[in-house]
């Protein structure tokens, strides 16, 4: 790592993944007195916060734990470089209004609320796509018109997102663009190819050796990771890795 202080406070909640490459490690820089003042360039507070699954019936948790995060960004978070990252899955995947048997997950009701409750906590926030997020199937037609949706309520120009938050660090988040067109379960957290090809160009531009650090959101944690999410569901259904369908009945290829 190098001799600057990166000033994290990484606030993760529920289950989806969220992966660090090439994230120095420093030792803290003594300050002086009387220098609390200037800004550190490479300082940064960042409130991580995973499958929300509102339910607009029922929101005191999501209100009490918005509380104990909003209170640390307020209070410790780095005034211009404070930010929150949502993992996605945003509503609940049961219907929520009387009478009516559509689901609320990836609705326009939904994204509208989740924004809101997103913006709610007063600092610039991003999100990315979990496959619920495309869930609103009595109102959209395809995955498509869903998709536009989920990125033109949350104020994104791409599925994918790219946010430099201090000196030379920079979040990027990729999103999951199949629920109606999973191959075998609708669990399954899938980036398309064009993420995936501008993701491996923006890798490449920001290279280690000239001191760039990269995290990195998906819904879904890579294959190879190590990592396994919800085993009494995603395990057993073979689609716990990003872009990954296996098991009995999985793609033989995977």
């Amino acid at each position: 790592g190098s001799s600057s202080f990166h000033r994290v406070q990484m606030l993760a909640c529920a289950s989806a993944a969220v992966q660090g490459l090439q994230v120095g490690q420093a030792a803290p820089r003594p300050v002086a007195r009387g220098a609390a003042t200037m800004k550190d360039p490479f300082a940064f507070t960042l409130g991580v916060v995973g499958d929300l699954h509102m339910d607009p019936r029922d929101l005191d948790d999501s209100f009490e734990g918005r509380s104990h995060i909003k209170k640390i960004l307020d209070e410790a978070g780095t005034p211009g470089s404070t930010y929150v990252c949502s993992l996605g899955d945003l509503g609940e995947s049961k219907p929520c209004w009387e009478g009516s048997p559509e689901l609320y997950a990836g609705t326009t009701a939904c994204h509208d609320h989740a924004a809101e409750y997103l913006s709610s906590f007063g600092v610039p926030y991003e999100v990315v796509g979990g496959n619920h997020d495309l869930e609103g199937i009595d109102e959209f037609a395809t995955d498509a018109e869903n998709l536009e949706a989920f990125c033109r309520i949350h104020g994104k120009p791409a599925p994918q997102f790219v946010r430099e938050i201090a000196d030379k660090t920079v979040l990027v988040g990729l999103t999951s663009t199949i629920f109606r067109g999973a191959k075998y379960t609708s669990h399954e957290v899938t980036v398309d190819d064009e993420q995936l090809s501008w993701f491996e160009d923006f890798v490449a531009s920001k290279p280690a050796e000239e001191g760039w650090k990269l995290f990195v959101f998906t819904h879904a944690p890579p294959m190879g990771s190590g990592l396994r999410v919800l085993q009494e569901n995603h395990v057993v259904n073979g689609c716990c890795w990003l872009n990954h369908s296996g098991g009995k009945n999985g793609d033989p290829r995977t």
